[in-house]
């Protein structure tokens, strides 16, 4: 077999893009703020921020292990 194309093993995660949990959660308030701030001036960059802010909420749930029922009362 030919391993001229497979990168299993090579490829490392860049550790200086990982964040804090500390960090998400301040994004995430952050996303979340801005959106509401723009909502009545520039609703499509409000739908845009509020699904950043989502996708945030996703990976600090996967970071502190919480289910996914439990997302709505968590946040």
């Amino acid at each position: 077999m030919n391993k001229h194309f497979c990168k299993v093993g090579t490829i490392r995660p860049n550790l200086e893009k990982v964040s804090s949990l500390n960090d998400l959660e301040k994004k995430h308030s952050n996303f979340i703020e801005e959106a509401y701030n723009l909502t009545q001036t520039d609703s499509g960059l409000s739908d845009v921020l509020y699904h950043e802010a989502s996708k945030l909420r996703r990976r600090i749930s996967r970071l502190k292990g919480i289910s996914s029922p439990a997302l709505d009362a968590a946040f």
